[in-house]
This record gives structure tokens, C-alpha cells and sequence, in this order.
């Protein structure tokens, strides 16, 4: 059986790192008794399948792994899961994914990413309207590539802002992994560099992950 989970991270843990939240699945797995599949070979492991890297120093509302296990109810696998989980990460839903189903780090290829501002949406959104209108961003790579200069302009998708009573949440769609990987940071250095001071920033996140068809935006979780 395989199956994808979609959880989320709250703010107090934030800085943890992938390899941190993978070690935290694989204990929570152990102590709920969950009947996980192991790799084969010298050093057998857990076969879990982490979605994109949630960068440190960000929390996530809508994160999502693979699972190989033995055949199990779904929501004995939550449950189980839930209480032995530390306060904060919560697994909120799972599905069995059929036979063949594309990996997960092949599906996805889009994510949202929030920004809280301690500024009005009048004052926020002539500025993201000036971003919009660029036909090129150009901005040193922060990837394994640091060498070389890419163009965030075709993945970004969409920028918007909404009220949020004493303030505003910038909300960013942007490419992610092939062929164009956009990067929290990134995000995070053009929105000061038109701008929107860091010290005005206030909180930001990963609002969640979606496999793009067109103008369609669709979960990880409901689309095969």
C-alpha cells in the first residue's frame, strides 16, 4: 500500500531542518506502530518520500509525504500518528494512491508562499503591480547553481494581497522544482528590493503545494 499524508507545521517549528522533520516522521512511524515498508540493502530504512524542502525559518500549512506500508485504515493511521506527533505537527489528511501514481517530487510544481506586512494593501499593492509588469527578474542563483543568473519572471505566477485588519498577507505563487525552482528567499529578496522593508515583514509561511495544469491549481493530494 502507498500512501500520501498532508500535514502541517506550525510556527514553533520553524527551523527545523528536512533532515530534523524527516527524523521527526520516522520516530512518530515507530511509536504509532505503523506497519511501514523498508528498503532493501545494507542499511534498510523507512521508505518515506518528503515533499519539497520546507526552508528553515519558515513553518508550512499544507506539506504532504509518501508512505510504503502494509495495507491500514486511514484514519487509524491518522490517529496514531496525531497523538504521538509533537504539539504543532498535525497530520490532516491521507489517501491511498493507486498503482503507478506519480512520485510526489515529480507532481508538484507550484507552491504559495504568505508574507504578513505591517502595511496597508493600498500601500503593498502598487508595488507588486510594479513587479507584475517586468518582463525579466533577474537574480543571482541561491540554488546549487550560484554561478549563474535566472529569470523568476516566467514562474511567477501570481502576486496579491489581502486585508488583514492591521496589516496585509502578500500571497506569492511561484514555480517549483523543473524547470524552474523559486526560492522562499528569493521571494523574500525581491519583495525588499521594491520596497517592502524587512523590519515591516512580520511572519511568513508556506501556505501549500499544488500540481498546476494550465490555469488550474490542484492538490497533491486528490490528483493522482
Amino acid at each position: 500500500m502507498r500512501l500520501r499524508a498532508e500535514y502541517a507545521v506550525g510556527p514553533d517549528h520553524r527551523f527545523l531542518a528536512n533532515l530534523d522533520m524527516m527524523h521527526v516522521m520516522e520516530r512518530a512511524l515507530r511509536r504509532a506502530d505503523v506497519p511501514y515498508r523498508l528498503s532493501e540493502g545494507f542499511n534498510p530504512h523507512i521508505r518515506i518520500s518528503m515533499g519539497t524542502v520546507l526552508p528553515v525559518g519558515i513553518w508550512g500549512k499544507q506539506e504532504f509525504f509518501d508512505l510504503e506500508l502494509a495495507a491500514m485504515d486511514l484514519d487509524t493511521f491518522m490517529k496514531r500518528m496525531n497523538r504521538v506527533l509533537p504539539p504543532g505537527i498535525e497530520v490532516k489528511a491521507c489517501r491511498s494512491l493507486g498503482t503507478g501514481a506519480p512520485a510526489l517530487m515529480n507532481s508538484i510544481n507550484a507552491a504559495e508562499y504568505a508574507f504578513r506586512v505591517g502595511r496597508s494593501p493600498a500601500e503593498v499593492e502598487p508595488l507588486l503591480a510594479e513587479i507584475m509588469r517586468l518582463e525579466e527578474i533577474i537574480v543571482p542563483s541561491r540554488g546549487k547553481k550560484k554561478d549563474v543568473n535566472k529569470d523568476l519572471r516566467p514562474g511567477l505566477f501570481a502576486l496579491k494581497v489581502e486585508d488583514q485588519g492591521d496589516g496585509a498577507v502578500i500571497r506569492a505563487l511561484v514555480s517549483v522544482n523543473e524547470p524552474l525552482n523559486i526560492r522562499f528567499d528569493e521571494m523574500l529578496d525581491l519583495l525588499t528590493g521594491f520596497g517592502i522593508s524587512r523590519d515591516t515583514i512580520l511572519d511568513f509561511w508556506r501556505e501549500g503545494h499544488f500540481i498546476k495544469r494550465g490555469e488550474r491549481l490542484l492538490s497533491p493530494l486528490l490528483t493522482p
